[in-house]
């Protein structure tokens, strides 16, 4: 009964870091081939959200430089929507008036940018007791 308890709880501390190694391996796997001809610029940006959930994180792009900023949810997700803010929160790129999951540009100047990821609720509806969740990356390529 011991070694059950202990197993448990070894599972319970551990699990965190194998949805978020899971994630990473997606990433790798399916998004980044989706950069195409940009390179990958090294840095992993990836998130187990749920159906609902919105995510931001703020991206620094250099003058001069052509990017690829692409967000990839895993199947489990349909509709997954982002928008691009600049640092004043003026919009600068939605993905759901051009369809594309990438966006693909050139700064004049160096500047921060906010992608804010939006996961819909409706047609992401778990079909049992379960909560579904899945991992979204966002990438970004350079030429």
């Amino acid at each position: 009964m011991k070694n059950i308890v202990k197993i448990a709880l070894l599972l319970m501390l551990f699990a965190p870091f194998i949805g978020q190694s899971q994630c990473r391996g997606y990433a790798k796997r399916k998004c980044r081939p989706e950069l195409g001809e940009y390179t990958h610029d090294g840095k992993m940006n990836f998130a187990q959200l749920f159906p609902g959930d919105k995510a931001e994180i703020m991206l620094t792009f250099f003058k001069g430089q052509k990017y690829r900023l692409l967000v990839c949810a895993d199947d489990t997700f349909q509709g997954t929507k982002f928008k691009v803010y600049d640092s004043s929160k003026n919009l600068v790129f939605d993905s759901e008036k051009s369809d594309s999951d990438a966006f693909d540009f050139k700064v004049a100047t160096t500047q921060q940018l906010v992608v804010e990821i939006k996961i819909p609720a409706e047609g992401n509806e778990s079909s049992n007791e379960f909560e579904i969740t899945g991992c979204v990356a966002v990438m970004v390529g350079l030429k």
